[in-house]
């Protein structure tokens, strides 16, 4: 009965561990090569599988501080996806509690960058999400909303209108399904 039961168990390690995610892996390579390697893009923000071109993925969230970028939400890991000075490579959300001391310090550090930034902009007319990190951390997504309400800044830093702007966002808003 030992024998058994150890003799499944390594059975299943094996096919669990190394054949199924093998299987997987390849099979996803064939059919869905973009995908499988992280939706990769190059600086032109076109599709890529070639590493030494990719600048990023379309999949994960960058940090954009320049005055003529969108800005998005929160990240704990600082957006570090790859070796640098940085401790590791690490994602992952807040985890903070509503009561926690430290979320109403990020939460307050945060608004008040946003306001710096945004001085045409009341507290009261910043989208939640600008303020909430996602769940991974790495969430390249933000609503509408908070789009919109960095137009001013981003006009007044490219010279670009604000109603160019208004088209280029509308144009580029992807539905929620």
């Amino acid at each position: 009965m030992l024998r058994t039961l150890f003799s499944f168990f390594v059975v299943m390690l094996i096919l669990c561990t190394l054949v199924y995610p093998f299987a997987l892996n390849t099979v996803a390579k064939f059919i869905f090569p973009y995908q499988s390697s992280g939706s990769l893009v190059d600086k032109e923000g076109r599709p890529t599988l070639d590493i030494s071109k990719a600048v990023g993925s379309k999949l994960l969230d960058q940090d954009f501080n320049k005055p003529y970028f969108l800005h998005s939400r929160a990240s704990v890991s600082n957006y570090n996806t790859s070796d640098t000075n940085e401790s590791s490579v690490s994602s992952g959300g807040f985890n903070y509690a509503m009561s926690n001391p430290a979320l109403k310090e990020r939460v307050q550090k945060d608004l008040q960058k946003f306001l710096d930034e945004n001085p045409q902009i009341t507290k009261e007319q910043i989208p939640l999400d600008l303020l909430s990190a996602s769940g991974s951390g790495l969430d390249p997504h933000i609503s509408l909303q908070a789009a919109l309400v960095q137009i001013p800044r981003i006009s007044q830093s490219s010279k670009i209108t604000k109603e160019e702007l208004e088209k280029i966002i509308q144009e580029n808003t992807e539905s929620k399904f």
